[in-house]
């Protein structure tokens, strides 16, 4: 269900309800809304302050994952699945935080142990098993670059590691380099730990 367009006259009403009246709605409707009560936990009762707190939380949760994920590994789709259930976690928490350093910290280390653990699992299929799991890590790197381009210049230099590393492991999966072909990822960018020239 989309956005309700309120007239002045129900807001007029609202507005004059008891602050009592107006709290149990409130309530109300935050209960339903677990992003939002997420939101407000972080400004009301944190004041804002636990976004690095939190973004360690995150951190170890994609490393934890993803390291106990390697027993039931199954196929590059079944793994897709997984690190698209991560990625749902960055979003919440960048929608939450607004942590925009967070959101491309995040990603890079939920690629980088992601390729790091699977790689050499993910290779042995045939293309077409392992096109859309490769697609994703291709266009989730081109994101990133986008993501960094928002951010100013120096904080280059905090991922340049973590690009170069992510830039080997593409470079090592034979099918994956030729996605980051097509999509116009030049891995040399990674490898060289440099913004586009866009």
């Amino acid at each position: 269900m989309g956005r309700i367009k309120l007239t002045s006259e129900f807001k007029k009403a609202v507005s004059q309800m008891t602050s009592v009246e107006k709290d149990k709605l409130l309530f109300r409707l935050l209960a339903k809304d677990a992003a939002l009560v997420e939101k407000l936990t972080f400004q009301l009762l944190e004041n804002g302050t636990s976004t690095e707190d939190r973004r360690d939380e995150i951190s170890e949760t994609i490393s934890n994952d993803l390291e106990k994920y390697q027993e039931y590994f199954y196929s590059p789709g079944y793994l897709l699945l997984q690190i698209r259930s991560l990625s749902a976690e960055i979003t919440r928490h960048v929608k939450t935080t607004k942590d925009k350093y967070g959101e491309v910290q995040l990603n890079l280390l939920m690629l980088n142990k992601t390729l790091e653990l699977y790689n050499e699992k993910v290779i042995p299929f045939h293309p077409s098993k392992s096109r859309t799991f490769n697609e994703y890590v291709v266009k989730r790197t081109l994101k990133i670059y986008a993501l960094l381009g928002k951010l100013h210049e120096d904080y280059l230099i905090d991922f340049k590691e973590d690009l170069q590393k992510l830039g080997a492991a593409i470079g090592s999966n034979d099918s994956m380099m030729r996605i980051a072909i097509h999509n116009m990822l030049d891995v040399n960018w990674l490898l060289k730990g440099i913004l586009p020239d866009y």
